[in-house]
């Protein structure tokens, strides 16, 4: 019996998963604004807490495949990527830093929230977008 050996990409495994909590937060946060159930707003961060601390290593484990896989090719695809990824760990960050220091950012009234919320969309429609890119080499 021979089985091909199938490798094991970490980038396609970690980009699912970052690519699933950030929308999963932002249907939540959604919610929330509409319910004000705060139970919706914490498992919305707990979402983006595990989404931007993936982010940095399905970062780097993408660069690496870059490198590696594809010699450091440098195409439109690959350099969108590349700076997209960086604006997504950077605001994925800034987004949980964000409630870290304002934990009822999006209780108390304001323009602060919708910033916030502003961001958490952001990074959803960018997590989309790369890939969007990813799945171009498939």
């Amino acid at each position: 019996m021979n089985l091909k050996k199938t490798p094991i990409h970490i980038h396609h495994i970690g980009s699912h998963f970052t690519s699933a909590m950030f929308p999963a937060a932002s249907v939540l946060l959604t919610i929330f604004i509409f319910t004000g159930e705060r139970s919706l707003e914490r498992a919305s961060f707990y979402c983006l807490l595990f989404g931007a601390a993936a982010a940095p290593f399905v970062y780097a484990s993408g660069a690496y495949d870059w490198r590696t896989r594809f010699q450091a090719r440098q195409t439109r695809i690959f350099d969108h990527k590349l700076f997209f990824g960086v604006i997504f760990v950077i605001l994925s960050l800034i987004i949980i830093v964000s409630r870290v220091l304002w934990p009822d950012l999006m209780t108390e009234n304001g323009s602060y929230k919708w910033v916030y919320l502003a961001m958490v969309y952001t990074a959803t429609a960018v997590a989309g977008y790369l890939g969007h890119l990813g799945s171009k080499f498939i």
